[in-house]
């Protein structure tokens, strides 16, 4: 029974957690950029000093968390005209579109 409940709150907080992304939040690659040099984070986060980890709120939905570098907006666009990316700290941090 315990661990029936368990199963649930787990499923519970994956759903909670793991809901869609708002369409005026959405960022994509520019055109000739990827994240091929973007690995995934750890649990302690990243190995390199220099990148940190966020999950990128792309228009399918957000990304596993991943070791972007300062300046991952330079490299994305938002799908919504009027709006620009940033980058939000916490653990994984969030880049995302926001209002100008």
């Amino acid at each position: 029974m315990v661990r029936r409940i368990a199963m649930l709150l787990s499923v519970t907080l994956v759903l909670a957690t793991g809901c869609g992304v708002n369409e005026d939040e959405v960022v994509l690659l520019k055109e000739g950029e990827d994240l091929s040099d973007t690995p995934y984070c750890g649990s302690l986060g990243c190995a390199d000093p220099f990148r940190y980890c966020a999950e990128l709120f792309l228009d399918f939905g957000r990304s596993p968390p991943l070791c972007v570098v300062e300046n991952i907006c330079d490299r994305l666009e938002c799908a919504k005209e009027g709006r620009r990316c940033a980058v939000f700290d916490g653990f994984p941090g969030q880049v995302k579109c926001i209002e100008n």
